[in-house]
């Protein structure tokens, strides 16, 4: 990976790849979380267990990947000044795979959807939900890469990481007055059991926004 900016090393940019191949294992994670949510609104169980299998497959391949990188890091006299920013990068993206994981699981925990439940999944508020958390974390993605063309590029791109993360943050909370009025034909513990659907799945794009906040201390304090 050859950088416009930076002025890496070899190790280092070998770590700087291995982050993009983390993001890539991320992405994955998040797109299967997807379609695992849209399996639900069907009452396809069968295909939302699947989705379910690859995303807790997902997060356990980045959880190695991020504990290789971090070895790599930790053993290495490199990066300067910056090393705990890198780890707290890699952190921060592994944290994508374990809300992917850990909002799934609790739509897993109850997939007898009533009709009502399943309409709200299957909602336009949810689809476009969904559409934000996973732009958040491709956003993300192409920040890392921006890093190699320039300091602007990379800056405007952390911007288009916090723009989808306030987008989601929108829908979020549209979707929650959304359920709160179809709570009527709901079950208590199934309303209880989406908002907290909600609110864990909002981490992906939270934890996105982090990562950028990581790469953008980076750019301040101006390393390469």
């Amino acid at each position: 990976m050859n950088f416009g900016f930076f002025s890496p090393g070899k190790k280092e940019r070998k770590i700087f790849d291995g982050i993009l191949g983390l993001l890539d294992i991320v992405s994955e994670c998040v797109e299967s979380f997807a379609a695992g949510v849209a399996a639900y609104s069907k009452g396809d169980t069968r295909s939302a267990q699947g989705s379910e299998a690859k995303v807790f497959d997902s997060e356990t391949k980045a959880d190695a990947a991020r504990r290789y990188l971090s070895f790599m890091v930790a053993e290495g006299a490199f990066f300067g000044g910056v090393r705990e920013d890198i780890l707290n990068l890699m952190e921060r993206i592994d944290d994508i795979a374990d809300s992917a994981k850990d909002a799934i699981r609790i739509l897993a925990h109850d997939s007898r959807l009533g009709d009502e439940d399943k309409a709200f999944l299957a909602s336009e508020g949810m689809s476009l939900f969904m559409s934000d958390l996973k732009s958040a974390s491709s956003a993300l993605r192409d920040l890392v890469t921006a890093l190699k063309v320039g300091r602007n590029e990379a800056l405007a791109m952390i911007q288009k990481v916090e723009d989808y993360e306030e987008e989601a943050d929108t829908h979020k909370d549209a979707l929650l007055k959304d359920l709160f009025n179809r709570a009527g034909g709901m079950s208590p513990l199934t309303v209880i059991q989406l908002r907290d659907f909600i609110f864990t799945a909002d981490d992906i794009a939270d934890n996105a926004e982090d990562a950028g906040d990581v790469i953008l201390i980076l750019l301040a304090k101006g390393y390469g």
